[in-house]
């Protein structure tokens, strides 16, 4: 636990630069949108089809992979919807922790720590365990979000499609799995230049957590009880759960190492970015993308250890 600690220790330094340069005013606000939209547009694209296009994919190998997180995302979506009906929750709040239980940091911090924990080679595997947390979060959290806030419901899924086509992420995993299913060899100087886009994405992205926890303010202390709950749910349930249910199934516990770490992710950005258009507790949300992010840094290394 304490070598993996090491390991992503300067992952984290690099977001507290993020926050400082926020907080001495030295980052203006053109800073984050202008990084992020870097991110999610070219450098995480980039980086997913780089180490998609480069792995052996064969569906009848990887299927378990796809079939046990897809089932992870399920549960995630069906245990936000028990726990929010027994608590009752109001439907501003209802609405947010659905999609905020399921939303973690799997692409912008997922990345860069399990690259600092196993090395380089995980990245096709975590690419395609992404890419199914993308694929439920867009399709069943995004549609619930469309379901419960639009009247008419007649083009519900034309809506959803449009999301899944027009997402960056998603179009990478579309394209680099074809090339990897094919056996499609892409041209050195092509692949050089996608490669040096990939190398550049993950100080970016740590770069815009920082700056997003140094925009964040402290507030009342009683607001922070339910995000600390939230966050032990969001760190220690969830993974805690996934790795129960592969011990209840019987399966391989060291195939599932980097889905569970992924799992065990604190909460998104992408969700801040929602709040407005989908009515969500913008307040709530950003305290816990703050406060988990900050707990990630004993859980993740404690996950890794476990798993």
């Amino acid at each position: 636990m304490i070598n993996v600690l090491i390991a992503i220790t300067p992952l984290f330094l690099v977001i507290f630069i993020g926050a400082f340069l926020e907080h001495a005013k030295i980052a203006d606000k053109n800073w984050s949108p202008v990084l992020n939209n870097f991110a999610l547009k070219i450098g995480l694209p980039a980086l997913i089809f780089a180490s998609l296009a480069k792995m052996d994919f064969v569906f009848s190998e990887q299927s378990q992979l796809i079939y046990v997180n897809s089932l992870v995302m399920i549960c995630s979506f069906l245990i936000a919807l028990v726990i929010g009906k027994i608590l009752r929750l109001n439907r501003k709040n209802f609405r947010t922790f659905f999609i905020c239980l399921g939303f973690t940091n799997c692409a912008y911090l997922g990345f860069p720590t399990l690259t600092q924990i196993y090395g380089e080679s995980v990245l096709p595997i975590a690419s395609l365990i992404v890419a199914v947390y993308l694929f439920w979060i867009f399709t069943l959290g995004i549609g619930f979000l469309d379901y419960t806030q639009i009247r008419s419901h007649k083009n519900l899924a034309k809506k959803i499609l449009l999301n899944l086509i027009k997402n960056p992420l998603l179009i990478a995993v579309f394209l680099g799995l074809i090339v990897a299913s094919l056996g499609i060899n892409i041209p050195v100087i092509i692949n050089k230049s996608i490669d040096m886009l990939s190398a550049s994405v993950t100080p970016v992205v740590l770069i815009v957590i920082g700056l997003f926890i140094g925009q964040s303010k402290f507030g009342n202390i009683k607001k922070w009880i339910p995000v600390f709950i939230f966050s032990i749910m969001t760190l220690m349930v969830i993974p805690g759960l996934f790795i129960l249910g592969i011990k209840l199934f019987g399966l391989n516990l060291p195939e599932f190492t980097t889905s569970i770490v992924i799992s065990a992710m604190p909460l998104a950005i992408t969700p801040f970015a929602l709040a407005d258009t989908y009515k969500l507790n913008k307040g709530f949300i950003a305290r816990s993308i703050v406060l988990s992010t900050i707990l990630a840094i004993i859980t993740i290394p404690f996950w890794s250890s476990i798993a």
